[in-house]
């Protein structure tokens, strides 16, 4: 403030000095404000590098011993943390649970949603609850704390491995793919039920039962990877074409190596065009012989 000047009213003298001081003034504050700015978006960067983690440690770590399956995953999100997950969940006698889910949008919300229907999930089976009953409460309970725009698409399988087939609800997820290794066909499972959390209550369904062949592959993945842009204009999308193309030409080496090959033909594919989506694999076969 510039007040009571002593020795009369202020001139034309008095106004440039306190303007160029005021300028001054004015850059200083500017500074100190995008100061202030800077250090949140670290805090908040920070925050969020946090988040990524905490949530990638929620995937599994190692994948189970089950001969003659094998099994193999990767997520990559769009953002520092994402709206998928998948899991493999061990449920006793030879058996393991698959969940594959994919919340709408991507960030801290969408990871909280996927988060939670994996915790519901690991612990239903924790207590030992049927497939059809977990899935009907995970549902409930989606319906009861998310917003009415929000839902997750979800696969929930459960693998027999001595009686070699699966029992799954896959609620609005698809395509699911499941390659015949004896013919080399590429068959899309069916959904089963609305998407996860649109409202309470809805019917569940008898689960469909998926034999599983000597080679055949089961694949789970999230749209991030078919709908993948391509870099020129006009190009489309990636496509469950190419990536059953891909899955037989890789169907008897290391399922790793079918899901680096996969998601290296989706960049590939997207050329510099940023990921729009978060993309996640689950893929399980069973040995040959």
């Amino acid at each position: 403030q510039v007040l009571n000047r002593r020795g009369g009213p202020f001139d034309a003298q008095d106004e440039r000095v306190a303007t160029a001081l005021a300028a001054q003034c004015a850059v200083a504050l500017q500074r100190s404000r995008m100061l202030e700015e800077l250090l949140e978006k670290q805090r908040m960067e920070r925050e969020l590098q946090v988040a990524r983690e905490i949530q990638m440690r929620f995937l599994p770590q190692k994948m189970p011993d089950l001969p003659p399956y094998e099994f193999a995953g990767w997520m990559r999100p769009a953002d520092q943390t994402g709206g998928d997950v998948f899991d493999t969940i061990p449920a006793g006698d030879r058996r393991v649970a698959l969940l594959l889910g994919d919340a709408t949008g991507h960030g801290i919300g969408p990871a909280l949603s996927v988060t939670q229907v994996r915790s519901m999930l690991r612990i239903a089976l924790r207590l030992d609850a049927q497939l059809d009953a977990a899935f009907k409460n995970i549902n409930d309970q989606l319906a009861a704390d998310l917003s009415s725009n929000r839902f997750v698409t979800a696969f929930v399988g459960l693998l027999d491995a001595d009686a070699h087939e699966m029992r799954f609800h896959s609620a609005g997820q698809s395509p699911v793919i499941h390659l015949v290794a004896a013919t080399g066909e590429a068959r899309e499972l069916p959904t089963t039920a609305l998407p996860l959390g649109m409202f309470a209550g809805f019917p569940v369904p008898d689960p469909p039962k998926l034999e599983m062949a000597p080679g055949d592959i089961v694949a789970l993945i999230t749209d991030g990877v078919f709908e993948r842009e391509a870099e020129q204009e006009g190009g489309g999308l990636f496509g469950t074409e190419r990536v059953a193309d891909l899955l037989r030409a890789h169907r008897t080496g290391p399922l790793d190596e079918a899901i680096a090959a996969i998601v290296a033909a989706a960049d590939a594919f997207g050329g510099t065009t940023p990921q729009a989506d978060d993309m996640t694999l689950l893929l399980v076969r069973r040995a040959e012989g």
